[in-house]
């Protein structure tokens, strides 16, 4: 295929224009209403323009996108002429400002005429090359001269074989789930054996190596079978594809149960001896097609699915996890290596920072490897400064975008989970969100039960899907599980992976702000972004709002705070006594918080306050006993806590006290000033994770 220098050239200009609206919204304040529209359109033509962009490189049809490449380009003189206007040239601002206005309907117009036109024409184009194709082929396998060379090819196309094995693996854990799996194989019995793991994180890799191995091909010969399934199979056609891969005559199938008869009868047949299945990229959606391919007659039949999904159903399931970061540098060099020579590596420190944005994930690390094989140092330090200034992978790579985005696909069926994974993404990078404000949250913005169980059964599907980790640092046996409310999940904690989060901030930013269902905010103080101030005549739409910021004590109507595993947090600011609307206090693993304020006694609506594993908390506040609605008290882990104020007897609606058994002495002498409490005993089960 010959390289077409100015259709490759779309994708820069376009990432260039992009980045250049993104930046001078930023610096120019005179134009910026106009520049934000701009950056929305183009936010909006963004997965398309990726995806277009590739299919037209597949048919070598680039020079057709050059219309595309000149709107582009005229784009980035008018955002340039931007910096040269000077403020006070009001006529010159006014005349620039309505052929910005124009800019942005032209490239909307265009992109809503001119983009659909090609990708229809394309589509149209490629049926009837299939069509001719199909025709000359069957035409030339009619001709007894070259029937043989041509059925060969065409079974080609068709067969099941097992892809290329990679020339390498790398890391402990991958080699460890490739022992067991093998382990697994070769003992002999019929199961459904199920490979899970995030996106991009190597699955099929791992199987295609694992079919290769001399110990698996030795048992089952040509008996294996690699099916790629995705997310609409056609069962007709993979079993009319086994047949061929066997050997047998194609039955004609009419209908699903037909397909279903003939696969049984396959397994029958060629079940005499060991096969091995793989169904490789098994949607949720599609759960259904695995029970087809059992067969109960067979006796030693092995299907191995791999799926981003667990399939609970099925056992046993195999977890396939990311790399170590030294895996993942070992990784990165293999891939960036040219012609087995040392690629004459930048330094140590640039080559680890790199690594360190490919999220330890074998398919990114491979991306981006490859970029910059055979590349110069220059090229290095400016991929990595792109990365640093907040560039995403997702932005310059259509194959990693491509791979995440199929978990958004994946819940089109199920788009109330798809909200509860987009609302991870509120939360901070690296954070380890709290279960209980996740089940608070939802409860409160989907009108769940209030006992969170469906919340958490929820989480629970967000994780088989591996789209979030739960994380378990300490379960209390003292809890009972009346409801969330009650503690049974302290201790949880849900992450979402950094790719997968910026995945969700780029669906969110989609659109214009007024009309967006998410708003992520990162504030300093009282420093809001510019379209705060120009959204106040016009109402948001936003549901949830993610606000990043120190200058919560402002926001009155607040109901729950939940400020959990901060290590560094010393001081609860006396302004917290100001949000009178709070019912709970959760002030989890705050390791370092020494003190609660006298104001916290003007939160008299507060019903459970937690300030479990607060180590160096040393006294409860001096008229705590003026939270007079106060229903439970969470202080297992307060070990410098030697001592309650005389206040606390004042506290008659006290319910449940949640301590060590050294600690409850304290509480032993108010059983009967307070009838109504009662004292749980807290066992620990050791658990260092929350320390991380």
């Amino acid at each position: 295929m010959s390289v077409d220098f100015a259709g490759a050239a779309v994708g820069t200009a376009f990432g260039e224009l992009y980045s250049l609206v993104k930046e001078v919204a930023k610096t120019v304040a005179a134009f910026h209403p106009q520049l934000k529209k701009i950056e929305s359109t183009l936010s909006e033509m963004d997965p398309i323009i990726k995806k277009i962009y590739y299919l037209y490189e597949q048919l070598d049809r680039l020079k057709e996108m050059d219309p595309i490449k000149e709107l582009l380009d005229e784009g980035k003189g008018l955002v340039n002429k931007c910096l040269m206007i000077h403020p006070v040239n009001l006529y010159k601002k006014y005349t620039h400002s309505n052929k910005l206005t124009e800019y942005n309907a032209a490239v909307r117009e265009k992109f809503q005429i001119y983009v659909p036109l090609l990708a229809a024409r394309n589509d149209a184009e490629m049926l009837m090359k299939m069509e001719e194709i199909m025709g000359k082929l069957s035409s030339i396998y009619s001709s007894q001269a070259n029937g043989g060379a041509l059925q060969t090819m065409l079974e080609a196309l068709n067969n099941l074989s097992v892809p290329a094995a990679p020339n390498f693996i790398v890391g402990s854990e991958v080699e460890a789930s490739l022992s067991k799996l093998r382990e697994r194989l070769l003992k002999e019995g019929a199961s459904v054996i199920v490979l899970t793991g995030p996106g991009g994180c190597g699955k099929t890799t791992l199987l295609k190596k694992l079919c290769h191995d001399v110990a698996i091909e030795g048992k089952f010969k040509d008996n294996i079978m690699f099916v790629p399934v995705s997310k609409k199979p056609n069962l007709t056609d993979v079993v009319q594809k086994m047949y061929r891969h066997n050997g047998f005559k194609v039955p004609e199938i009419k209908s699903e149960e037909d397909a279903v008869h003939c696969l049984q009868q396959l397994l029958n047949k060629i079940g005499q001896n060991p096969v091995l299945l793989v169904l490789d990229d098994v949607w949720k959606e599609s759960e259904s097609i695995v029970d087809k391919f059992v067969c109960d007659d067979i006796k030693d039949y092995k299907i191995v699915v791999t799926s981003r999904y667990e399939f609970p159903r099925f056992r046993p399931v195999h977890h396939l996890n990311p790399l170590t970061h030294d895996e993942a540098v070992e990784l990165f060099l293999q891939c960036a290596t040219v012609d087995d020579r040392s690629m004459g590596t930048p330094d140590t420190k640039l080559l680890s920072e790199i690594v360190e944005h490919c999220k330890r994930l074998p398919l990114v690390i491979k991306v981006v490897a490859k970029s910059l094989r055979g590349q110069h140092y220059a090229f290095w330090r400016k991929k990595l400064n792109e990365l640093n200034d907040g560039g995403s992978l997702l932005d310059s790579e259509v194959e990693i975008n491509t791979c995440l985005r199929k978990s958004l696909d994946d819940m089109n069926g199920d788009p109330s989970i798809k909200e509860r994974f987009m609302d991870l993404g509120s939360f901070p990078e690296d954070c380890k969100i709290p279960v209980t404000a996740l089940i608070d949250m939802w409860v409160e913005l989907y009108r769940l039960d209030p006992n969170g169980l469906r919340a958490f059964t929820d989480l629970h599907e967000l994780v088989s899907r591996n789209l979030a980790d739960l994380v378990v640092t300490r379960r209390d046996s003292s809890d009972d599980h009346e409801s969330y409310s009650s503690h049974y999940y302290n201790g949880h904690y849900a992450q979402q992976h950094d790719l997968l989060r910026e995945l969700v901030i780029m669906e969110c930013d989609k659109g214009e702000i007024e009309k967006r269902d998410r708003l992520i905010l990162e504030l300093n103080g009282n420093e809001f972004p510019n379209w705060w101030s120009e959204q106040k005549q016009q109402p948001l739409s936003a549901r949830l709002v993610s606000i990043s910021t120190d200058g919560i004590c402002e926001i009155k109507p607040l109901e729950k705070i939940n400020i959990t595993n901060c290590h560094n947090f010393s001081t609860l600011p006396a302004q917290i006594g100001q949000l009178t609307s709070l019912e709970v206090v959760r002030l989890n693993s705050c390791t370092s918080l020494s003190l609660l304020p006298d104001s916290i006694r003007s939160l008299q609506n507060v019903k459970l306050l937690d300030i479990s594993e607060c180590q160096k908390l040393s006294a409860l506040p001096y008229q705590i006993g003026q939270m007079v609605n106060l229903d439970r008290i969470n202080m297992r882990g307060c070990l410098k806590l030697s001592e309650l104020p005389r206040s606390i007897v004042k506290l008659r609606k006290l319910r449940k006290v949640i301590c060590e058994k050294e600690k409850a002495v304290m509480w032993g002498p108010l059983k009967d000033t307070l009838p109504s409490l009662a004292i749980s005993l807290f066992e620990e089960e050791p658990n260092l994770a929350w320390l991380e």
